[in-house]
């Protein structure tokens, strides 16, 4: 799988490494920032699955792209679909269905360096990052954080820093931002988040006789 498809896995994918010499008043930002997510992760965690829709870019040197698409999330199962491509993931298993190639690649999540669990954007917080609050605003009635987080051991991380955007009045991310050290830049935008959704029968596995003719490259 090459690197452009492991990024779309999420879609998401955020450790962050950035060299920051924090100030006196960090330990405050700190427990601010804390309580800002948790509010967020708290949420999330309160669905037996949630549903959100999203716009996401994504640049580097040699590219750039955006799409536009949804996203189903239930504990460590996932499931998106863009115009390009559809993504599924037990917990385990990751298959990614290329639509223009009509080609499915199988990959073990653990694998996929890249990429992590989309859920993993709301809750990625709860170990091993520092905060820096940036500034809060009011807008149509809405409480907005900007948030920065980056690792507290960067040099094993593979990202360069993150801004996060919460909406606090409707307890999710508005947008996140994130630079990896390869180069490339992730801007992901979301547009509502449903709680609950319906879920279909098995929503979060592969099932090959829908897709007869789609052939399998499998990596595990």
């Amino acid at each position: 799988m090459n690197l452009i498809t492991k990024i779309y896995l999420l879609s998401a994918t955020i450790i962050f490494s950035f060299n920051v010499v924090f100030s006196q008043n960090d330990e405050s930002d700190q427990e601010k920032c804390t309580k800002i997510l948790q509010i967020i992760s708290n949420s999330i965690q309160s669905n037996n699955a949630s549903k959100f829709n999203f716009n996401l870019k994504i640049t580097s040197e040699d590219f750039n792209e955006t799409q536009s698409g949804y996203a189903i999330i239930k504990n460590k199962q996932f499931y998106y679909k863009t115009s390009e491509r559809e993504v599924t993931c037990d917990g385990e298993n990751v298959w990614t269905y290329i639509i223009e190639d009509n080609e499915c690649y199988i990959d073990l999540l653990k694998d996929l360096e890249n990429t992590i669990n989309p859920s993993d954007l709301f809750n990625m917080w709860e170990d091993g990052f520092k905060f820096k609050y940036v500034k809060k605003e009011n807008l149509n009635n809405e409480l907005f954080h900007t948030i920065k987080m980056f690792p507290k051991n960067p040099n094993k991380s593979n990202y360069h820093t993150v801004i996060m955007n919460v909406n606090e009045t409707k307890k999710t991310i508005k947008e996140a931002s994130i630079k990896s050290k390869d180069g490339v830049t992730i801007i992901m935008n979301i547009s509502s988040l449903t709680a609950n959704p319906p879920l279909t029968t098995g929503q979060f596995t592969w099932n090959s006789n829908e897709y007869i003719d789609v052939d399998e490259i499998d990596n595990r």
